[in-house]
């Protein structure tokens, strides 16, 4: 019992500090700064990822879907924040350059990471989330928000986020699917891809050799 408390406490503290790095330094090159967000953005990826599979493995649905409502509530608490102090900056997603300034660096990779964070959310835990945004319909339009904001930004995220993003749009039908989507997460899914690694491959009939003398194909 005291491993997945001892989980949760982390897995909290993760989420409510998730911008702890916050600085009022002025980076003047901005190509510099680009370069080390980005480094420090797979970092803090890898960090949500393994933060995600703990919740996964060591609780019990009632308390995965508690801590996901804890989780849910910060997360676009501090979307909407770093929205209200990115939109009455000068930083234009897509156009500007990677920002200067410390306060609009932080209101930046708190939308991005929060973003990817609840992606994993959405994607590991479909039916949870799918309840969850149901309760609070602006969660979902500023996930919508959100998503599309780090789309225009997607110089700074690594590949594998950007591809999260995309199936989270179409999780959530924001998009149209492709043909081919699937969440593999889903347990429907889960049991058919084990269900095909575990089917026996039959083996071929080996051929059966009569026995008696036979005729060959020879010149009489």
């Amino acid at each position: 019992m005291f491993k997945p408390a001892k989980m949760e406490f982390k897995l909290l503290i993760y989420v409510f500090l998730v911008n702890y790095i916050s600085t009022e330094e002025t980076i003047e090159n901005s190509e510099v700064a680009e370069q080390l967000y980005k480094q420090l953005f797979k970092h803090k990826r890898a960090e949500q990822i393994e933060a995600i599979k703990s919740l996964k493995s060591s609780l019990n649905y009632e308390k995965q879907y508690s801590m996901i409502v804890i989780m849910t509530e910060k997360i676009f608490g501090m979307i909407q924040e770093a929205r209200a102090s990115i939109e009455s900056s000068s930083f234009i997603p897509g156009i500007s350059d990677f920002p200067s300034n410390g306060r609009v660096r932080d209101s930046l990779s708190n939308i991005l990471e929060n973003t990817a964070l609840f992606g994993e959310i959405v994607l590991r835990f479909p039916d949870i989330a799918h309840v969850v945004l149901k309760t609070n319909n602006n969660w979902d339009v500023l996930l919508q928000w959100s998503i599309a904001f780090s789309n225009q930004v997607k110089y700074l995220l690594d590949k594998s986020t950007v591809k999260l993003l995309h199936l989270v749009s179409q999780e959530l039908n924001h998009v149209e699917r492709d043909p081919t989507y699937i969440n593999p997460y889903r347990k429907e899914n889960l049991i058919q891809t084990i269900n095909e690694d575990t089917v026996p491959v039959k083996k071929k009939k080996r051929k059966e050799i009569k026995k008696g003398p036979q005729l060959r194909n020879i010149e009489l």
